[in-house]
């Protein structure tokens, strides 16, 4: 249950109004009752002295995998929360994947009540079509009653124009986002790699950054004919960039996410054949990560997503080509950005907007902001705190991490979520 708290002596950094400056927040209810400097300690039944440290809204990831069934090793909701709570995050959401295609309407309203049980906020996305095979389309609207924040289809691109059409359309009834990956399916078939001159020497199945391109120009023209929001689900390249900057000169509801992974990472960490790099999509050029940074201080980029996927040791420890895609991430999401803030490469505002407001912004959620009315959805981030990423101490269950052995600076003191402390490291 939730008490009156007040936090005092932070820097207030909300992204949505773009303030950035000394502060604090009293919360009652769950919800936040003042900001600023002069606030009402005497209606505080907890007081926490800040230091200086950073108080932000707590971080909110529009796409995180849910395994199909509980294994003896698996992550479970319980871990996935726990991942969260230490990563900062306050609202997850499931997206649907391969392996747990959430397809059935039959179901998915029970599974979306016990998701509203957590102590973090869980959403739940839905399957666009039948194991996001882009043959058939999927019970959409049913899933939305049950609870379905929007639609996607994981890493599988739809082929059938004619049916992407039909999803466009059919979901704009519900006034939900379509999330598709931007990719050509042919183009991008059976690829692990980025099409370039590393791809070329080591001899491994590469797309070209034109496959990007092609499908983001497909499906604006497909959302404008039809009315459709369409969500470009984690851009990769400067090639797509240069697409979504076409596309947004018409008049579309048109969200743009960005995985952590292609922010901060490139081709040059897979240069070792390293299965932890093999991603879906898969690491590009650095030039193509420079280009997504810069969009990201442009305000181009609406969202940042952990795409975070938990994977079983002998599934993640094949050869490269063979590895199942994805990495750990809610864990190291803010370190990996914050190392872009000390980099000089985004400020903290911009760095923290696409993992608070603008996501927020994209499912219209109340929180990811801090202002009166809000709700107490808070972090206290020490930025300067250095730490080793160790997966074996993570939460997760998973130890499938990208990240292993990095050095970060900036780590996540306490998560606050309706005003109750989940995580106090």
């Amino acid at each position: 249950m939730s008490t009156s708290l007040a936090i005092i002596n932070a820097r207030l950094v909300d992204p949505a109004s773009g303030h950035d400056g000394p502060g604090g927040v009293l919360v009652e209810d769950g919800v936040i009752a003042q900001m600023g400097g002069d606030l009402d300690l005497e209606a505080a039944e907890t007081v926490i002295d800040a230091k200086g440290c950073i108080l932000a809204p707590a971080l909110i990831d529009l796409r995180c995998a849910k395994e199909p069934a509980l294994t003896p090793d698996g992550e479970t909701l319980d871990t996935l929360c726990a991942a969260a709570m230490s990563g900062g995050f306050g609202t997850i959401v499931l997206a649907p994947n391969s392996r747990s295609p959430l397809d059935k309407a039959d179901g998915f309203a029970g599974m979306s009540r016990g998701l509203s049980q957590r102590s973090v906020r869980v959403l739940s996305a839905c399957g666009a079509t039948q194991a996001l095979a882009g043959e058939q389309m999927a019970e959409i609207g049913l899933m939305v009653r049950g609870g379905a924040v929007y639609a996607g289809q994981g890493d599988r691109p739809i082929a059938d124009t004619r049916l992407m059409r039909r999803l466009l359309s059919y979901s704009s009834q519900f006034d939900i986002w379509l999330a598709c990956r931007p990719a050509d399916a042919h183009l991008s078939a059976g690829t692990v790699a980025l099409e370039s001159d590393w791809s070329a020497r080591v001899g491994i199945p590469a797309e070209p950054a034109v496959s990007e391109r092609i499908a983001i120009e497909r499906d604006a023209a497909l959302a404008e004919l039809s009315g459709g929001k369409l969500m470009i689900d984690r851009l990769s390249t400067a090639a797509g960039l240069d697409a979504l900057r076409h596309v947004r000169s018409r008049d579309l509801e048109i969200a743009a996410t960005v995985a952590v992974a292609h922010l901060t990472l490139n081709e040059v960490d897979a240069g070792g054949l390293d299965s932890a790099f093999r991603m879906d999509p898969p690491l590009r050029s650095e030039a193509d990560r420079l280009a997504l940074v810069e969009a990201v201080a442009a305000g181009e980029i609406d969202a940042i997503v952990s795409d975070h996927r938990p994977t079983p040791f002998d599934d993640k420890g094949e050869p490269f080509a063979l590895a199942i895609a994805g990495t750990l991430s809610l864990e190291t999401m803010l370190g990996a950005m914050l190392g872009l803030v000390h980099d000089g490469e985004l400020s903290l505002l911009d760095a923290l907007r696409v993992m608070t407001s603008g996501p927020a912004d994209i499912l219209g959620l109340p929180q990811g902001r801090i202002r009166v009315g809000a709700p107490a959805d808070l972090i206290l981030i020490d930025g300067d705190k250095p730490w080793v990423c160790q997966p074996d101490g993570f939460a997760s269950a998973r130890g499938n991490s990208a990240w292993a052995g990095r050095r970060f600076q900036g780590r996540v003191l306490q998560t606050i979520v309706a005003g109750d402390t989940l995580y106090n490291s």
